[in-house]
């Protein structure tokens, strides 16, 4: 009896193991082609949609410079074309409607946002000489510029520049540790800095006069926190739309997470493309910065309209950082079973709960009280 009991606890540990494994597998794949991009269509007409260096997938969403949405729904990967059909015209927060000003709490605060680079050798050409250099790649270099230009606006800017090299299908499953410890820092959010890989003219923009590119969002739709970022998304591409019409030039949903299921607030920024000036992508990012700041902490726009920003930490569901801390504590209890037996393992488990959970609340009440 004793040992069908333990086999029971071994079986259903292996069964959420397996789950949460899924889970946090399912940051791989589904990233940039390997070959060449992804021309997408208007469903049954050959008007061109937008172009992609992404993997694209039935599925995916793209919300246009219009404030268009639509839907992948045929893949020629051989001819790298795809077809998508029209859904609706998006709704867009109101800037001028939107209740204003930050909040007294968030004022006291620290604001804090955090930087990674899950490819960390993308490249601009004409500047870096290579579309990809190892260790530290020209984005490198655009998300320090990104990071001033936070810090300009009062925000201070972590930039982790770890290396998750080689490009492959894997890089997200190394950038994952990356951005899980930055989230441990408790950032108001946290930002993976990209270049496509597509023609430039798709990017190349001026704004008052100085050369820049264009900048995309990718949103993981494979992860329970999509809501929440789509929110802060479209509010960026809002207040841009208000002030520089056309400089965050789409949102794109494709089929992973990219880490986006870690917590709220973790977007994949896409400055410009490889074709172009790296100095094109730096200009970009200091007037970036700005859009940005006022979508998280409320602001003025050009026009003298008011912003009311997301005032939250990025700490919100964060179900993929529990995840990871269930799989690891599963795996801990099945040991334990199989070393000491139930009886002692429990005595075990309760001794370590009531001294952990313990300092962590003493750790949690004295955080808050210094909020």
């Amino acid at each position: 009896m004793k040992n069908k009991w333990k086999a029971y606890v071994l079986m259903m540990v292996a069964l959420l193991l397996l789950t949460g494994i899924k889970v946090y597998a399912d940051t791989s794949g589904f990233e940039h082609s390997s070959k060449g991009y992804y021309t997408v269509f208007e469903q049954g007409t050959d008007k061109e949609i937008f172009a992609t260096s992404w993997e694209v997938d039935v599925g995916d969403r793209y919300h246009s410079t219009d404030n268009k949405m639509y839907e992948v729904v045929e893949v020629d990967r051989d001819g790298k074309k795809a077809y998508a059909k029209f859904i609706e015209d998006v709704k867009m927060p109101e800037i001028d409607e939107i209740f204003v000003t930050e909040t007294m709490q968030t004022a006291r605060r620290e604001k804090q946002v955090a930087l990674y680079f899950s490819h960390n050798a993308e490249s601009y050409v004409p500047t870096d000489g290579t579309d990809s250099k190892p260790g530290r790649g020209g984005i490198v270099e655009v998300g320090e510029a990104f990071k001033k230009g936070f810090e300009k606006l009062g925000v201070k800017a972590t930039v982790d520049t770890t290396s998750h090299e080689p490009h492959d299908a894997n890089s997200y499953v190394r950038s994952r540790r990356t951005a899980t410890r930055l989230l441990q820092k408790g950032p108001d959010a946290i930002f993976d800095i990209h270049r496509d890989a597509i023609p430039k003219e798709h990017y190349i923009t001026t704004i008052n006069e100085t050369p820049a590119a264009r900048i995309r969002i990718v949103l993981g739709r494979r992860n329970q926190n999509l809501k929440a970022n789509e929110e802060l998304a479209r509010k960026i591409k809002a207040i841009s739309d208000d002030t520089h019409p056309g400089f965050v030039r789409d949102i794109f949903y494709a089929r992973g997470n990219y880490n986006q299921d870690l917590a709220p607030r973790v977007l994949l920024f896409e400055f410009g493309t490889h074709e172009h000036t790296r100095e094109r992508a730096e200009n970009s990012a200091g007037i970036f910065a700005e859009i940005v700041t006022k979508a998280l902490y409320g602001g003025t726009t050009a026009k003298g309209e008011r912003v009311q920003g997301e005032q939250q930490s990025s700490k919100g569901t964060g179900s993929g950082l529990t995840w990871l801390f269930v799989i690891a504590g599963l795996g801990g209890l099945a040991f334990l079973l199989l070393s000491t037996g139930g009886r002692e393992m429990f005595s075990k488990v309760r001794g370590f709960a009531k001294r952990e959970f313990g300092s962590f609340l003493a750790r949690r009440n004295k955080r808050d009280g210094e909020k």
